[in-house]
């Protein structure tokens, strides 16, 4: 029912040798804020997963991996109660689930895991997980750092965070967006390890124990989901300052990654300072795929942004797409907003936000939470399917 353990992988590797150009470019490397010129979408050829009729696919960037329009989350799975919607999922076209070793501390994994094992499903999707940990070794060499500085030098650093924070304006009400608790939390303490490291520099005796440390939180995930590669690796995971993507560490550790056949696409995912992040990810032009906040309140920033990233060939997939919509407190502008754009009567205000997202012809896909099939069988209402939005 599987393939051979190194049949895929030994794909990945021919793939990686093939365009390793594209994962780590010149211009990368040299600091400079000229991404190279991306080969034409049409001139990828297509990798198919589990096609079916009635699903539309949309290629994702330079990965040339043609995803369904709508793909599955997978935050709340942490038991096979879950199994019968991977299964209706998979039985209906999709062909995309993303985790992260975050999710319930690396159970959510698990239940994906034995979920392939059980199935043999493992081929017929895309697979993509999140190295969430991957700051941890840098974060215990901070603390090291720390004991040595007086506390005037440490709130020093913290003051000069919070004022670069102010005055790029990420945390602007409606430019900023929370979507759980404790994201704006996430601010600071990047700003304060980015400055941290800027002050105090970076040991070259660091690298080998970050690429040790980014390897074992790998391995764990491999070991976890019952698989001997990814499809994409989303690294940092929840990345909170753009300047964390100047990280050399990181893109040799994803050159290193496709050359051994351990993943086929290098990503990053971001809910905070979305356009900040996006035209970063641009910039440093490693990244074949980015996952960020999307949907119908902070969508006026990005729509430039996202033409410019799949003109460079960087897929992108969307999430919170319909977030707003479960969250209390939220304005009745923001559901007046899309009722106007998709006055559709039929549809539930959740496959409306998928619908409204999916007519950005530059998006990949949305990811969505479904934990039931009839979550699945509501949001496929809006795969395939080209409408005129309604002016607001």
């Amino acid at each position: 029912m599987t393939k051979p353990i190194n049949s895929r992988r030994d794909f990945f590797k021919k793939t990686a040798a093939a365009s390793l150009g594209l994962t780590l470019a010149p211009s990368s490397l040299a600091g400079t804020s000229s991404p190279k010129q991306a080969k034409p979408l049409d001139q990828i050829k297509p990798i198919w997963r589990n096609k079916q009729a009635g699903i539309a696919y949309r290629m994702m960037g330079r990965t040339g991996m043609m995803v369904s329009e709508l793909v599955i989350g997978t935050f709340p799975f942490t038991s096979d109660s879950y199994d019968s919607v991977m299964d209706f999922g998979i039985e209906k076209g999709i062909n995309y689930i993303d985790t992260a070793a975050a999710y319930s501390q690396g159970q959510v994994e698990t239940t994906v895991g034995n979920y392939f094992a059980k199935s043999g499903n493992r081929d017929k999707v895309f697979l993509s997980t999140k190295l969430s940990a991957y700051y941890g070794y840098i974060d215990r060499v901070i603390r090291e750092i720390e004991k040595g500085l007086p506390q005037g030098k440490k709130d020093a650093l913290v003051k000069k965070a919070n004022a670069m924070i102010e005055q790029r304006s990420v945390m602007k009400p409606g430019y900023h967006m929370n979507y759980f608790g404790g994201q704006e939390a996430q601010f600071p303490r990047t700003y304060y390890r980015h400055l941290m490291l800027q002050e105090y520099g970076f040991k070259s005796e660091w690298r080998g124990k970050i690429k040790q440390h980014a390897y074992k939180l790998l391995e764990g995930a491999l070991k976890r989901l019952q698989t001997d590669h990814l499809d994409v690796l989303h690294c940092p995971h929840g990345i909170a300052m753009p300047e964390m993507m100047d990280d050399e560490v990181l893109q040799e550790l994803f050159v290193e990654f496709k050359q051994k056949g351990l993943i086929l696409a290098s990503a990053v995912s971001f809910h905070n300072d979305v356009a900040g992040h996006l035209a970063k990810a641009i910039e440093v032009d490693y990244y074949d795929v980015t996952m960020f906040a999307y949907n119908i309140a902070n969508h006026a920033a990005l729509e430039n942004l996202m033409y410019k990233a799949k003109e460079a060939g960087i897929g992108m997939v969307a999430m919170k797409v319909a977030k707003l919509l479960w969250l209390k407190d939220q304005p009745q502008w923001r559901l007046d907003k899309l009722n106007t754009a998709i006055p559709d009567q039929t549809m539930s205000k959740f496959s409306k936000a998928y619908l409204w997202a999916l007519q950005n012809p530059n998006l990949s896909a949305c990811v969505s939470e479904m934990t039931t099939v009839d979550m699945i069988v509501d949001n496929l209402k809006a795969v395939g399917r080209k409408v005129d939005i309604e002016s607001v």
